[in-house]
């Protein structure tokens, strides 16, 4: 009986060329540490994601009605928009939130956009609610992780009126910002300060006089207020 050995080409090959294997086998490794040593790294890489939230606050009201009034309308007219890939729901006491997922392929901001849009749509019906006088208004945005999560965050303590810490921050803020490393600075946790303003109508008269009856009221707030002055923060060195 004759028995046939099956040969395969390149095991025999490499096993008689066992010097270029070694070769092929250094550059193999020195390619890899090559790149690896030469790969970009960062330590906060921007992630890119195409999903938008649409948030609506309706104070006073179940989460059964919010259901009703907010988020059923607001998803069934988002459900149309076009590169659509998920979207998702959830409804409590005053607020619904809505996360639209969109295919990888089109920008954030046309996402946004095209969520906008369809929002308007709803908003401007006649059986949308309205609170304090004002339609509801939903608030649109996309999740950027580095704006979600600050990498630095400085906090200030002090015995200071709130005018004082506002005008502390605003200080550093302008300070910071004039570093080339850094994108965005962010002031939290200050309360915006408004003025309101009655107006006394006058007697009767036709609606056309009564337009300008808030420009001299208009034309003095938006003089130049004169800020006093404060102290600025003292250098401390640990």
């Amino acid at each position: 009986m004759n028995v046939k050995n099956k040969e395969f080409f390149l095991s025999s090959w490499a096993i008689n060329n066992k010097t270029i294997i070694y070769v092929i086998m250094v550059l193999f490794l020195l390619s890899g540490i090559t790149a690896y040593k030469t790969m970009p790294r960062e330590l906060f890489p921007e992630v890119n994601s195409t999903n938008i939230f649409v948030t609506t606050i309706f104070p006073g009201n179940t989460a059964e009605e919010i259901e009703k009034l907010i988020t059923d309308p607001l998803e069934e007219e988002l459900r149309g928009v076009k590169d659509l890939n998920e979207i998702k729901s959830s409804s409590s006491e005053g607020i619904s939130v809505i996360s639209i997922e969109f295919d990888d392929d089109i920008t954030t901001e046309l996402a946004r956009q095209r969520t906008k849009d369809l929002v308007d749509n709803v908003i401007v019906k006649a059986d949308w609610p309205i609170y304090n006088n004002a339609k509801i208004d939903p608030s649109i945005f996309e999740f950027d992780v580095a704006e979600r999560y600050p990498v630095l965050n400085i906090s200030m303590v002090g015995d200071f009126p709130v005018e004082d810490f506002k005008n502390y921050a605003e200080y550093l803020e302008k300070r910071i910002e004039q570093l080339p490393q850094i994108k965005t600075v962010e002031i939290r946790g200050i309360q915006t300060f408004e003025v309101e303003v009655a107006v006394e109508k006058p007697a009767p008269a036709p609606v056309v006089a009564e337009a300008p009856v808030a420009e001299p009221v208009v034309a003095e707030v938006k003089k130049p207020v004169k800020k006093k002055a404060t102290r600025k923060p003292r250098k401390t060195t640990a």
